[in-house]
């Protein structure tokens, strides 16, 4: 009998384990699809606007998916109805409001909705945009209807990569036949690693171009004709744009991982709109072995595979990368609009 509670009693325990480690896999997966806030909708004032994108970004980061970053392939949306509007009889007269907010994850090419949901808000204020205002902050990310709705969205955007795989491929392809290499790199790090197929065979694209590029690089150090196309001045800044500086603060290791720590600086009389992926960042090691970058935190905020910020004069931004655990760096490299910038850094990663 003991003998019989015994492996009852480790049966239990080793399906727990075992589903255990299934959803943790399967929310690591999920995780990697990253789908920015879109508020269509002129009409609201900006700070609501923006607080309703924050409370996307909560939900998304709540119930498995990256609340930072974007995917060229899918976006997560959202409209609001004006249900009524009305002054109060108060002294004084207030704004009240009651709002629709509508939700949706949507195939960007096709306009096909994967998943929807719909919460009414109400607020009050002492003008319309404090009500719009009081209206966003009433509105809970932790309401259990938004976990349906990103599940089946998440659900819908795993089958379609799973079905559609050799349709990301050719758009790809075909935007590496583009030049734009930075957009084909992107969408082929969108497709989460859960569609393992899908995810392998994208992988190998992404390494097959970023081989072609190498290749390329190293013809355009040996060629006058082309030699613009690599901008190295030798130092640890260099200058993306006019004015646009970027500018090495030192490197740090943490376990089997490295970050590099940046500034990006601008010195020119407007602001400036900073975009750069994650594919497109790299370094190069003391045996002369190119590592690629695998995520990054741009002005605050992490991004998994495209960071995005307005750097305005005389404020600089934070940027930091991380990789695998290198010993030394001997030069970094970033990939802008067609060139490569390069700093030679030479320091050690303590």
């Amino acid at each position: 009998m003991k003998r019989l509670l015994l492996i009852i009693t480790i049966g239990v325990a080793f399906t727990f384990a075992s589903r255990a480690q299934n959803n943790m896999g399967k929310a690591d997966d999920f995780a990697r699809i990253a789908l920015a806030p879109v508020v269509d909708d002129n009409t609201m004032p900006a700070n609501a606007k923006t607080m309703l994108e924050s409370k996307i970004r909560k939900i998304c980061t709540l119930n498995g998916l990256a609340g930072e970053g974007s995917n060229p392939m899918f976006s997560i949306r959202a409209t609001v109805d004006v249900l009524s509007k009305e002054l109060t009889a108060t002294a004084p007269p207030m704004h009240a409001l009651n709002l629709t907010v509508n939700m949706f994850i949507v195939d960007n090419a096709t306009g096909n909705v994967y998943s929807q949901t719909s919460v009414d808000v109400k607020g009050a204020g002492q003008n319309e945009s404090k009500a719009y205002a009081q209206a966003m902050k009433n509105l809970d990310p932790k309401r259990g209807q938004f976990k349906a709705f990103v599940e089946q969205g998440k659900n819908r955007i795993i089958e379609f990569y799973n079905s559609q795989c050799d349709m990301v491929i050719s758009r790809a392809n075909a935007l590496m036949a583009q030049g734009r290499d930075g957009d084909a790199s992107a969408l082929l790090y969108s497709v989460p690693e859960v569609c393992k197929e899908c995810y392998d065979r994208c992988m190998e694209l992404a390494g097959q171009a970023k081989a072609t590029n190498q290749t390329a690089d190293v013809a355009a150090i040996g060629s006058d004709s082309i030699v613009n196309d690599v901008v190295d001045n030798g130092t640890q800044s260099a200058e993306i744009e006019a004015g646009i500086f970027i500018n090495f603060k030192g490197c740090k290791r943490y376990g089997n991982k490295v970050r590099l720590s940046f500034t990006i600086e601008n010195q020119s009389q407007k602001d400036y709109e900073f975009q750069v992926y994650r594919s497109s960042l790299r370094l190069i090691d003391n045996e002369g072995n190119n590592v690629q970058m695998e995520n990054g935190k741009l002005a605050g905020n992490e991004f998994t595979w495209k960071g995005e910020a307005t750097i305005m004069n005389g404020t600089p931004a934070t940027f930091e990368c991380e990789c695998n655990a290198v010993d030394q760096v001997k030069m970094f490299e970033i990939e802008k609009d067609g060139k490569i910038y390069r700093m030679r850094l030479n320091v050690d990663c303590q």
